[in-house]
């Protein structure tokens, strides 16, 4: 096992950390904000997973039916990454919509605010590394992981934001509205990654 492929393993372990600690805060708060955004780090584990097998299959050594070796394996990693952020936003979308109709009040959310924002900072930390050593490798499924991460960094910040409007105002209704926002921002990232990507599988100049 190389070290992107160790990379990639180690970036699926801290994401299952994270995604739980984010399960725990939206479990505590009751709040939609969190829980969309507990839900999009469900997908960088499944992201992370995908890119240490695509890692394995890039790592191949070029044979009579791939003369030109597996490297591209990376890139369908990407592309796979990138549709699955777009999934995670529609349904965030979906979430921020019925909360819109029926908005509810939160439960501890000084605590539920504590454990996402040292979950979001844990994330942060690792997308960095993994965006050092993505470009430092020339790993493509690296880079689109850490970008991945970053768009839940992202969500965090935003979601973070909408509890603590929440907290502060005591209107409701702006947990889902924050949680849709931030959502439309992912949606374009995921679509940006499955572009790029599918620009390398072609080749494009």
């Amino acid at each position: 096992m190389d070290r992107t492929q160790k990379a990639a393993l180690l970036s699926a372990g801290i994401g299952l950390v994270v995604t739980v600690l984010k399960f725990y805060a939206a479990w505590l708060t009751s709040s939609l904000a969190l829980y969309s955004d507990a839900l999009e780090s469900i997908i960088n584990v499944v992201a992370a997973v995908g890119a240490f097998v695509a890692l394995r299959v890039a790592a191949r050594p070029a044979d009579a039916e791939h003369p030109y070796g597996h490297h591209k394996a990376e890139f369908f990693s990407a592309v796979i990454e990138g549709a699955l952020i777009i999934v995670a936003a529609i349904l965030i979308l979906r979430e921020a919509y019925f909360g819109l109709l029926a908005p509810k009040p939160l439960d501890a959310p000084a605590l539920g605010l504590a454990i996402n924002l040292g979950a979001g900072a844990i994330n942060a930390a690792w997308a960095w590394a993994l965006m050092r050593w993505g470009r430092a490798w020339r790993s493509p499924a690296l880079i689109a992981d850490a970008r991945h991460i970053i768009a839940d960094v992202v969500t965090s910040c935003g979601v973070l934001v909408g509890v603590a409007a929440v907290w502060l105002t005591g209107y409701p209704i702006l947990d889902p509205a924050v949680a849709g926002l931030v959502a439309l921002n992912i949606l374009w990232s995921g679509f940006r990654m499955v572009r790029e990507s599918v620009d390398g599988l072609m080749d494009r100049a």
